[in-house]
């Protein structure tokens, strides 16, 4: 079964990160901040990490914290394939479409015991290609689990007749928010502004998306 969550930030991503047993989850760690302006949410959006690594070495790097074993590129298309992934284990990290570098962190993740998929998709910017990649992958994880949880920001990418809850409020609801995305600039700050704010340094010259919610 496929779910697909939408509406307050916090809160979904509070909901995603909660432990659970026998579970993957792959978060929105690229998404360095987000915040409320003019009514609208606005992430603010991070380089791709691990970037000078190959798909196939940072599946290596992840799993060596979890096991000694070495992985073979054969064992990381294995695992990219439970994961619903289609991307090369030779692809550079830096490389890929946000949806797509999400789906690796869920394939780092997945374990001989995984019965349930949780793929955090808030701040993936809205394209019609975007939302071809997102449905395939959604639809191979779904072959493989039994219980598959996808959070997004843009409510184009829930299927018309898919299973949709609205998050909000400390609560959850059925239905969908019509909660649409836009791609932004890149964040300007003052000089003046920076010296005296840290956290404005940083996020000069982010890439940053609009949503409605």
């Amino acid at each position: 079964m496929v779910t697909y969550y939408i509406g307050n930030i916090r809160e979904k991503r509070f909901l995603f990160r909660k432990y659970k047993t026998r579970a993957a989850v792959a978060d929105n760690c690229d998404v360095l901040a987000h915040f409320k302006l003019n009514g609208k949410v606005c992430f603010v959006l991070g380089d791709i990490p691990y970037g000078d690594m190959r798909v196939g070495e940072y599946l290596a790097y992840a799993r060596a914290l979890k096991t000694r074993l070495p992985l073979t590129d054969a064992a990381a298309a294995a695992l990219l394939k439970r994961a619903g992934v289609r991307v090369g284990v030779h692809k550079r990290m830096r490389a890929l479409p946000r949806e797509v570098f999400r789906g690796v962190l869920l394939a780092a993740a997945v374990d001989d015991d995984t019965q349930s998929a949780w793929l955090n998709l808030d701040g993936v910017p809205f394209s019609w290609r975007a939302r071809g990649r997102v449905r395939g992958m959604v639809r191979r994880m779904a072959r493989q689990y039994g219980e598959v949880h996808v959070a997004v920001s843009d409510y184009r990418f829930i299927p018309r007749k898919a299973s949709a809850m609205a998050v909000a409020n400390n609560a959850m609801s059925c239905g969908r928010v019509k909660s649409a995305s836009r791609r932004c600039g890149r964040l300007r700050f003052a000089r003046y502004k920076r010296k005296a704010n840290l956290v404005l340094e940083g996020l000069n010259g982010k890439k940053t998306l609009l949503c409605d919610n």
